[in-house]
């Protein structure tokens, strides 16, 4: 055998092995890229027949991703409910800070806004924006008698009566306790607001359901009118609420008395806040917001 045979058959062993190995390789190569493909897009295969089909060399490997995997399906699933429950947490603490949570009604925070953009509105159309303060009548005795579950049963049902009786342009606030703020932005004069303030206390003239009893609840009511009673919004809230207090000390048993004529509120001492202030400032105060009377006569608003 000449050396140029033996060097051929070397040469040609050589390159058998060289094919055989890359012959290996692309089989091995070939053979993951089947596996990879169908465990994303084909059908499910029991683990057993993963690794049975897998390369002996890359089992361990590929055990190892497929509880890697395994894992962070668990852990995805896990975060998705975790963040859906943070999105409704973060609904509810936004809607809540706009909102009374026991009648659903707009908070005072909700009602300045909307006051806000009443005033932004009527200022440029010269009308004018009416607030009606309402408080419930000797609502203790309910929490007393009953119960506050009780009590907090019939603010949800004011709360419910207050928004059958308004138009969706008003706003039904709950101020707080048993007071409640109806916000009327678009006011067409003095007829409309009285109008208002009968409708309101019709609904609230039915009895109310108290654990199957029937009750009967009353509210004082006190008017302000933008601009008559003054521009900024605390002063109306004040001028409202002097005004419902004038005229539930007065014992104002017509639905149309909003309690404007002279004051008669009493603090626990007794002594008369007008009479107090007028001692004080050395000046009558005036009451510029409209008044009906007991017998139902309108008095115009200045």
């Amino acid at each position: 055998m000449t050396i140029r045979t033996l060097n051929g058959r070397v040469h040609a062993s050589v390159a058998a092995q060289s094919g055989a190995r890359r012959l290996r390789e692309h089989t091995q190569k070939v053979v993951a890229a089947a596996f990879v493909a169908r465990t994303r897009s084909g059908p499910a295969l029991p683990k057993a027949a993963r690794f049975e089909r897998a390369p002996a060399a890359s089992r361990q490997q590929l055990g190892a991703a497929l509880q890697l995997i395994e894992a962070l399906q668990t852990q995805t699933v896990l975060l998705s409910h975790q963040v859906a429950a943070l999105a409704q947490a973060a609904a509810q603490a936004r809607h809540f800070a706009h909102y009374d949570e026991l009648t659903g009604l707009p908070n005072r925070r909700l009602l300045l806004d909307r006051y806000s953009q009443a005033v932004a509105l009527v200022a440029r159309q010269h009308r004018q924006v009416v607030l009606l303060f309402l408080d419930l009548d000797e609502f203790k005795s309910i929490n007393d008698t009953y119960g506050h579950a009780a009590g907090d049963s019939v603010l949800q049902q004011v709360a419910a009566r207050l928004v059958a009786c308004i138009r969706a342009s008003d706003t039904a606030c709950r101020y707080g306790g048993d007071e409640f703020v109806i916000l009327l932005p678009d006011y067409e004069g003095q007829e409309s607001a009285f109008a208002a303030v009968e409708k309101i206390h019709a609904h609230l003239a039915a009895p109310f359901d108290v654990d199957g009893t029937a009750v009967s609840v009353t509210a004082s009511i006190g008017m302000a009118v933008y601009p008559v009673d003054g521009h900024e919004y605390g002063a109306l809230i004040h001028a409202s609420d002097r005004a419902m207090y004038r005229n539930k000390a007065g014992g104002a048993a017509s639905p149309n008395d909003l309690g404007s004529r002279p004051s008669t509120r009493r603090r626990a001492n007794g002594v008369d806040r007008d009479e107090e202030h007028r001692n004080e400032t050395g000046h009558t105060e005036n009451h510029p917001s409209g008044e009906v009377t007991r017998s139902g006569r309108a008095r115009s608003l200045q």
